[in-house]
């Protein structure tokens, strides 16, 4: 490489790496420059004061690379459409040819010593303004500040977290986080260069120099500005008022009151309708009250999804939100404001993590977990098929048949990975592909090692599964996402699994290097017959388990994981969508699945959160007026005992629903509804606390919104 003496060097180029092409580009064509470089393809480089980067290759081909171009924008003489091998050559040779000068000897004869190694980037929180309104066409630039304007939660995770697998320090573990990474409700973003902000990386149709750039940079201004380090949330505050009416959201809670799920859907129709209108674009308020619309028909169907207790989980999220979105700064999280419809992605590379298949009649639902490898982020790929009547006892081969996309069945993506172009994502994290070629989705097989995945998606520690719920202590308060509970766990000590015949369930308890334990189960369902025997098998000695995925859940202080998929040295294994039979089911020896208090209660011998939710989803399924004889009687004594047992302000919310309900008027002026908001408003808040393990609130005062 030749250059002036008083050459600069390219920060901005050191620090594209093989994995940082493979985000830009494609990991055939980076592992295609890398064989090609290390056959002695190497161009000739130079780098003149103003930092332009020519790579000149034997063939003619030549490369310029300016300052603050982004790899998309580099100009280079092969004529190839889109990013080329000569680009990708060029980069990983510079930062070769940069790396070896440095670790050079010296040239001053009496030294041996080698020169200083170069520098990391600088952090994200270094780029001035200049450098992003120079990169960011104004149109861009201005569609980020309206975004900001609306106020959104970032969460970022700096380079080298979570190296342990879960959340330790720079440096850590397994090299943790590859550069600074920023993820937003709608996209994910890199910072390859840290402040060389060109070379940030977005998983988003643009790729590079979107919003979602600028928003990132100023989401880690502001986490610089609070001294936060480590993985943190960072909330941009809204510079504008928000305001939603809490009386619809009143009025529909005192409907429900008054007629129950067992009213029908008519009688929620024009409350619905209300407080629709009254939320506007709130795409979080949206999702709660379609979630309440899809319950209450889900009653009228007699589906097997119906569950009462729902009801009384949507509207403590809904009366959390809407509470919680008036306090300054907080709409955008709490209610969705200004949220994108759907954003088209780049060209995506997505591992199957597991998959999930619920049943209601005939209509089936299979949700699978996929992650983006390219940038650590998770998403949700959910597909309806139906089997019928007559094919119950065919239902593996109907799935087997089913696809996804033209070209693209639902048992060979469960298994493997998928080449993605023209998907979209939704803000809760959903995922919808391209349904109208075949050439959209490329199918691909997958080796089940998810050594490489790091936090948010994976944990070797109970301590990190922690750390990672203390980051978003009220999650009601937080953008919605579709797999947010999803998690890998790779523990230290596969415990024995065994069957408890009581509940049809097999589980095992892992634990931890540090000996923490949690408890890995999976139910018999009809529909999924040969679940539990793949389970038993992956579990097995000889299949030799590595990570085991699912949804996670806290009960007690323990975590507790419904298993969706194992992956081991015998490859992965999706429960549900397996169809192997064997004894290993059978060789299980006999437990019992330990039983803990799912929302706390411990001395209180079952009184306390868990048992007002329960009352309160009998509330909502009779309604008012078709309440069994004796359940008012139940809830004064409840009052009664919770309030001595020390639940004091859950007592006194308590007891100002139940007076609200013995008035000859109520629920129907609405004081009834508000009471029931904020009695379940503040049942959320003890769940939270009970789960990170913080004691009771006292309190739900300052989420009134007044």
């Amino acid at each position: 490489m030749s250059a002036p003496a008083d050459a600069p060097v390219r920060e901005d180029l050191l620090h594209l790496t093989p994995e940082a092409l493979t985000h830009a580009a494609n990991a055939g064509l980076v592992k295609r420059a890398m064989r090609e470089l290390a056959g002695g393809d190497r161009p000739e480089l130079d780098v003149d004061a103003q930092g332009l980067l020519q790579a000149s290759f034997k063939d003619g081909t030549v490369c310029r690379w300016p300052r603050a171009v982004a790899l998309p924008d580099v100009r280079c003489s092969c004529g190839a459409p889109g990013i080329c091998r000569h680009r990708l050559i060029a980069a990983l040779a510079y930062g070769q040819a940069v790396h070896e000068s440095a670790s050079a000897p010296a040239d001053a004869p009496a030294s041996d010593t080698p020169r200083a190694p170069i520098a990391g980037p600088r952090p994200v929180h270094e780029a001035d303004e200049t450098t992003l309104v120079a990169l960011l066409p104004p149109a861009v630039l201005k569609h980020a500040q309206a975004l900001r304007d609306h106020g959104l939660t970032i969460e970022l995770r700096p380079r080298g977290h979570g190296g342990d697998g879960g959340g330790g320090g720079a440096g850590s573990g397994h090299g943790g986080e590859p550069c600074d990474t920023a993820r937003l409700p709608s996209a994910t973003v890199r910072f390859w260069a840290g402040a060389g902000l060109e070379a940030a990386r977005c998983d988003c149709i643009r790729a590079t120099a979107c919003e979602h750039v600028a928003l990132g940079l100023w989401a880690f201004r502001e986490a610089h500005a609070q001294g936060l380090s480590g993985a943190a949330t960072v909330r941009l505050a809204s510079t504008s008022a928000a305001s939603v009416a809490r009386a619809p959201f009143e009025a529909l809670a005192a409907a429900l009151l008054r007629h129950g799920a067992v009213g029908g859907a008519s009688a929620l129709a024009q409350p619905l309708s209300l407080a629709r209108s009254a939320s506007g674009d709130a795409a979080w308020l949206l999702g709660v009250l379609d979630e309440l619309e899809a319950w209450s028909d889900a009653y009228l169907r007699r589906s097997a999804r119906y569950d009462a207790a729902d009801g009384a989980d949507l509207l403590a999220e809904l009366g959390l939100r809407v509470a919680g979105g008036a306090r300054p700064g907080r709409a955008g999280d709490a209610w969705g404001t200004g949220q994108p419809g759907e954003v088209e992605l780049d060209r995506v590379r997505l591992t199957c993590l597991g998959a999930r298949t619920r049943r209601d009649g005939a209509a089936r639902r299979t949700s699978l977990v996929m992650a983006d490898l390219d940038t650590g982020t998770r998403l949700l790929l959910r597909h309806d098929w139906s089997v019928p009547e007559d094919r119950l006892d065919t239902e593996a081969a109907v799935r087997g048949s089913e696809r996804l996309a033209p070209g693209l069945l639902l048992s060979t993506l469960g298994h493997g990975q998928l080449l993605s172009r023209q998907a979209r994502r939704l803000p809760d994290g959903s995922l919808r592909l391209a349904r109208h070629r075949s050439d959209r989705n490329q199918p691909l097989p997958q080796t089940a090692d998810w050594q490489s995945l790091r936090m948010p998606l994976r944990a070797d520690s109970v301590a990190a599964l922690r750390r990672e719920r203390a980051l978003h202590p009220h999650p009601d308060l937080t953008p919605r996402h579709a797999a947010r509970r999803f998690v890998i766990f790779s523990p230290a000590d596969w415990g024995d699994p065994f069957y408890d015949a009581h509940e049809q369930t097999v589980a095992t308890v892992l634990r931890d290097a540090d000996g923490a334990p949690l408890l890995a189960r999976r139910a018999h369902e009809r529909h999924a017959p040969q679940a539990l025997e793949a389970i038993a098998q992956a579990l097995s000695p000889q299949a030799a388990p590595r990570h085991v995925a699912g949804m996670l859940r806290w009960r007690a202080g323990l975590p507790e994981l419904e298993i969706w998929a194992i992956a081991g040295d015998s490859g992965l294994t999706v429960p549900d969508l397996a169809a192997r039979e064997g004894p290993a089911l059978a060789a299980l020896p006999l437990g019992h699945v330990p039983q803990v208090e799912a929302h706390g209660g411990g001395a209180l011998g079952g009184d306390g959160p868990g048992a007002v939710r329960a009352l309160i989803a009998t509330l909502l399924h009779h309604g008012r007026s078709q309440l069994p004889p004796s359940w008012r009687g139940e809830a004064r004594a409840l009052q009664r005992r919770i309030g001595v047992a020390g639940w004091r302000a859950l007592a006194e919310a308590l007891e100002i629903l139940l007076t609200a309900l013995d008035e000859p008027d109520e629920p129907a002026t609405g004081s009834a509804g508000a009471a029931l908001l904020r009695l379940l408003t503040l049942l959320r808040l003890h769940e939270d606390a009970a789960e990170l393990e913080l004691g009771g609130l006292d309190d739900a005062g300052d989420l009134d919104g007044e």
